[in-house]
């Protein structure tokens, strides 16, 4: 899949508009086996500033009892192109809006065992007629697919 395979498509996501404002979030993690292993839900709040950046405060509860907090910085790079960038992000993610679809492509840093895993993910996020997003994540290690997050997103 390929973010020009979203040419044209409709509603046209802008992130400016949908990530403005408080979001809910429902999700399930998926090991590689695609066993569901973890559910979560959560709140979103978006927030743009006056040179068009924008701050998206992420905040998770998974059913085990888990918290988990993020805070994307979104700066503009161009036409329907931004920076993203996180604290548990390494580097940046490109994230790119065509059409009804986002994609951000970044390298998560994510607890694992005793420590942590350097885990590569690609976020696909698709904008429905009905103003719902669906958030589908594969994690990969080495190439290989280690995990998958499915998130249905609500604009409030």
């Amino acid at each position: 899949m390929k973010i020009e395979d979203f040419n044209n498509t409709k509603p046209e996501f802008i992130p400016q508009e949908y990530f403005n404002g408080k979001l809910r979030a429902y999700g399930l993690v998926k090991n590689r086996s695609g066993e569901i292993i973890r559910t979560f839900k959560g709140t979103m709040v978006g927030s743009w500033d006056k040179n068009g950046i924008g701050t998206l405060d992420e905040y998770f509860i998974y059913d085990d009892g888990e918290e988990m907090k993020r805070v994307w910085t979104l700066k503009p790079n161009g036409e329907k192109t931004f920076i993203a960038t996180a604290d548990d992000i390494i580097g940046e993610s490109p994230m790119i809006a065509n059409g009804n679809t986002v994609m951000l492509d970044y390298i998560m840093r994510t607890p694992y065992k005793d420590g942590t895993i350097d885990l590569s993910v690609r976020d696909w996020l698709h904008l429905q007629d009905d103003g719902v997003i669906i958030n589908h994540s594969k994690m990969k290690k080495f190439g290989f697919v280690v995990g998958e997050l499915v998130i249905t997103i609500i604009k409030d």
